[in-house]
């Protein structure tokens, strides 16, 4: 089942699976290539009604005509 998700501030329809501490997506490839995301990118995603949350791109996987992405939170930094 898909649903609409806010990648970067853009509206794509995507199948999402929920992970612990992020999101799996499976996208089109024409919407991943109009959105111009990449690896280790920080991306605010907004899902089911959601408030926003950043999150890093730290997997793609492309298999046309679609994109699986994984994102998850970025771990807090200490210093």
């Amino acid at each position: 089942m898909g649903t609409v998700i806010g990648l970067n501030g853009v509206e794509v329809g995507a199948f999402v699976v929920e992970l612990v501490g992020g999101l799996r997506l499976r996208v089109g490839l024409d919407d991943w290539e109009r959105l111009g995301l990449y690896r280790g990118q920080v991306v605010p995603v907004r899902h089911a009604g959601r408030s926003p949350i950043r999150l890093v791109i730290t997997e793609v996987t492309v298999f046309p005509p679609v994109v699986w992405v994984t994102l998850i939170r970025r771990p807090a930094i200490r210093v």
